[in-house]
């Protein structure tokens, strides 16, 4: 079972009823529909989220330019932590646009 799938089945669990009239009619999991539309819209999620060779790119290139910004403005004086914050505001800010 995918990833997808245990989590549509645990926000949307099997609830079986008893679908039409006691002469035609069927059990029938009334949930199946909204996990479906859950699974499909995790796959959607998880494409839309993939990096592609060209955001590595755009990362190494605000990681570099940071980097000169760092040496020539702030003196080396940021934390690894300030300074990859910055790359991913910058990297966030770009996809934006």
């Amino acid at each position: 079972m995918s990833k997808a799938e245990e989590r549509a089945l645990e926000k949307y669990p099997q609830k079986v009823e008893w679908v039409g009239n006691q002469w035609d009619g069927a059990p029938f999991d009334v949930n199946s529909k909204s996990r479906v539309a859950y699974e499909q819209g995790y796959h959607q999620a998880e494409k839309d989220l993939e990096l592609s060779w060209e955001d590595i790119k755009l990362v190494h290139n605000i990681t570099y330019e940071e980097s000169r910004n760092v040496a020539l403005n702030k003196g080396g004086e940021i934390s690894e932590q300030e300074f990859y914050q910055e790359v991913l505001k910058r990297f966030k800010e770009s996809k934006q646009q």
